[in-house]
């Protein structure tokens, strides 16, 4: 046993140099300063101000559900799997322009909207039509930083991360001073320049893609089925994280109630950029390897592995430590949000042991309609749990409500995971045969 924990513990120093131990770094930082950055907004904004710009966010978060209908995930997942060869770029440069058009229409389809139907809150229309067409410099971000994971450049992908982050941060929190205009303008500013550095670093693989040649319409077709499949079962997760927010808003009627869970939520949600500090790193990887079961089964296992062992210690310093954390975060008032706090911290170590890497998996392995019935099986459930468990036992139940549904999601597509790997174990031997 002891062996075993220590070659555990040795393949984790060795996947923190290969790359695992910059990102993670990066999501921390990035994480403690938006963090910083939102305080800064909510004092240097005047309420109404502020209320105007959540309801910019609002709506931008929506359009971001649908930005590029699932080719970012297309890129990776095709260029990764073309890694070394010419149609590696020729993907990147498909999903690049005719994303970028797909982005266009999302725009010109919000801004428009502004003209048809009336918001609650008139002050942040103008700011909406403004600020919308921003996911156009976004895409291009991340179709580049897909690209640097793709060549694993992940100091080069760490680093971008964090000036981009820092830039957004810093303009975003001086424009503030001059109302919701001036953070909407920091914003685009930050967006800009973050788009030029990466562009800059990236000009020898851009020259590429310039003259790549286009993917054939068979290509095409495959690069469609993914993206969109992979984009619905995202959207998906996304939109009903957000009507799970309301449910619990319009059932907890008791604002005390309300803050004390959200208290409760802050940590364990914020967990998941380990598991997928993790998965940004490995995933091109088993993309450009999803057909060797040999290299999957050694590398799959010692990921697991890694995540339970980290993720089981963290939990269990959490766990113990749930009061003193949660007085050292929010205060004494808030010592009714342990109890919740615990159980969502335990619902983490199995959901980010488990399904969160399963999820991508599958991904990898092109089997997207397994997650797309995992988000609608765990969306189903999300719902009908909450509804009951929250009217009955208020945030206990909407804790454990997150906990069966997490339990769940882990066991459905870890389960699909064993599937694919016998697959793949069969066909592997059979062709070596």
């Amino acid at each position: 046993m002891l062996d075993r924990l220590l070659s555990e513990i040795n393949n984790l120093i060795y996947k923190l140099k290969q790359g695992i131990l910059q990102v993670f770094t990066a999501n921390v930082l990035n994480k403690l300063i938006v963090m910083i950055s939102n305080m800064v907004i909510t004092r240097v904004l005047t309420k109404p101000e502020y209320g105007t710009w959540g309801a910019v966010l609002n709506v931008y978060s929506y359009a971001s559900l649908i930005t590029g209908l699932g080719l970012v995930s297309g890129a990776l997942q095709f260029g990764a799997e073309n890694r070394g060869n010419d149609k590696e770029y020729s993907f990147f440069k498909y999903c690049a322009s005719v994303g970028l058009i797909i982005n266009g229409i999302i725009s010109i389809v919000f801004i428009l909207s502004t003209y048809i139907r009336e918001y609650s809150i008139p002050e942040a229309v103008p700011y909406i039509r403004f600020f919308i067409p921003i996911i156009l410099f976004e895409y291009i971000v991340e179709i580049l930083l897909s690209m640097m994971r793709c060549d694993n450049k992940m100091s080069q992908y760490a680093k971008a991360l964090n000036i981009n982050t820092v830039l957004i941060a810093l303009l975003t929190c001086l424009g503030a001073f001059w109302g919701v205009g001036g953070v909407v303008l920091g914003k685009y500013i930050a967006a800009l320049i973050s788009t030029i550095y990466i562009m800059v670093i990236n000009r020898n693989e851009l020259n590429i893609i310039k003259i790549a040649q286009s993917i054939s319409t068979v290509d095409k077709k495959e690069l469609w089925h993914y993206s969109l499949f992979t984009g619905l079962s995202s959207c998906l997760n996304r939109v009903l994280y957000l009507l799970d927010v309301s449910m619990i808003a319009e059932l907890m009627t008791d604002a005390v109630e309300i803050a004390n869970y959200k208290v409760a939520t802050m940590i364990p949600n914020s967990l998941s950029f380990i598991p997928s500090s993790v998965i940004i790193v490995i995933l091109p990887n088993i993309i450009a390897n999803n057909k060797n079961y040999l290299w999957l089964k050694k590398n799959i296992k010692k990921t697991y592995t890694t995540l339970f062992l980290f993720n089981v210690c963290l939990g269990f310093f959490l766990v113990i430590l749930a009061p003193f954390i949660i007085t050292i975060i929010s205060g004494k008032q808030y010592m009714d949000s342990v109890s919740p706090f615990r159980i969502l911290v335990i619902g983490y170590v199995v959901a980010g042991t488990f399904r969160y890497f399963s999820t991508n998996l599958l991904a990898a392995f092109r089997r997207v309609i397994f997650n797309l019935i995992i988000s609608v099986a765990t969306g189903l459930a999300d719902i009908i749990l909450n509804y009951y468990w929250i009217k009955s036992y208020g945030i206990i139940g909407a804790a454990y409500a997150t906990f069966s549904v997490e339990i769940l999601a882990s066991i459905i597509s870890f389960a699909f995971v064993l599937i694919e790997l016998r697959r793949r174990k069969a066909l592997y031997f059979n062709n070596y045969d």
